[in-house]
C-alpha cells in the first residue's frame, strides 16, 4: 500500500531566531499601529519615530489583538518587517493568525516585560534577540530571559508547517495504526460488503424500476 510522504519541513515561512530593534508601544495599542494597517503616517507614533522605523520586534501591553480583523493585521505587521510580538496575552485570534503567517507570539509577565522596555526606552534603538530554538530573549546589559510556548506551536513555526503540512507529518502513523486497526477487527472496514443492495422497486405492471 502506496504511503503519504512524511514533512520535515513546511513550505510557508519560518521563525527560529530573529535579531531585530524592539520598539515600545504605548498601552493604546489600536492607535499606535493604525498607520501601519491603514498605510499612512503618524508622526506622534512609535512606529513612525525615526529611530523604530526599522523595528522588526514590538513589545506590547495585554491581550494585543491589532483590531478587529487579525489577518490583515498579521499580514500588514509581516509587510512591515515585524517578526515578533511580546505581550503579557494575546487576543486568540490574532496568536493562531500569527503563527499562520510565521509572526513570532511570545507571552511573557508584565514584570519581564516592563524590565525590558525600560532598558529599550533608555537605550532607543537598541536590539533583541527572540531565539525559538532556546526559548530566550537576549538583550544586552540583561540577563536572558526564558519564555515557553505549546510545544506543537514551536515545531510549527521552527518547521514552517501550515495544518496540512502537520496533518502529514503524521500520515505514516495514521496509516500504521489503520493496518493494525484493520488485521485486529476487520469487521469495521469490511461492512460494506455485507450490506445487502438497496431493494428494486417493481411496478404493478411487473416491470422493475
Amino acid at each position: 500500500m502506496r504511503r503519504l510522504p512524511t514533512v520535515t519541513r513546511g513550505s510557508g515561512p519560518r521563525f527560529v531566531r530573529h535579531t531585530g530593534v524592539v520598539a515600545p508601544l504605548p498601552i493604546d495599542v489600536d492607535s499606535a499601529i493604525r498607520h501601519v494597517l491603514d498605510g499612512s503616517e503618524d508622526p506622534d507614533s512609535v512606529l513612525d519615530q525615526e529611530i523604530y522605523r526599522d523595528a522588526s520586534i514590538l513589545l506590547a501591553g495585554e491581550d494585543f489583538d491589532a483590531g478587529d480583523t487579525p489577518v490583515s493585521a498579521v499580514t500588514r505587521l509581516a509587510a512591515r518587517g515585524i517578526r515578533s510580538v511580546i505581550a503579557p496575552g494575546f487576543e486568540p485570534a490574532f496568536y493562531n493568525d500569527s503563527v499562520a503567517f510565521g509572526l513570532l507570539p511570545v507571552t511573557l509577565g508584565e514584570d519581564e516585560i516592563e524590565k525590558i522596555a525600560d532598558r529599550v526606552v533608555l537605550n532607543p534603538g537598541v536590539e533583541m534577540t527572540v531565539d525559538l530554538e532556546r526559548q530566550v530573549i537576549e538583550i544586552s546589559d540583561m540577563e536572558p530571559i526564558s519564555f515557553s510556548i505549546d510545544p506543537r506551536t514551536r515545531t510549527k513555526l521552527l518547521q514552517g508547517l501550515n495544518d496540512l503540512d502537520e496533518m502529514l507529518q503524521h500520515s505514516e502513523n495514521v496509516v500504521a495504526f489503520r493496518d493494525h486497526d484493520r488485521n485486529r477487527r476487520p469487521w469495521v472496514y469490511d461492512w460494506r460488503d455485507e450490506v445487502p443492495p438497496p431493494a428494486t422497486l417493481t411496478s404493478r405492471d411487473g416491470e422493475k424500476q
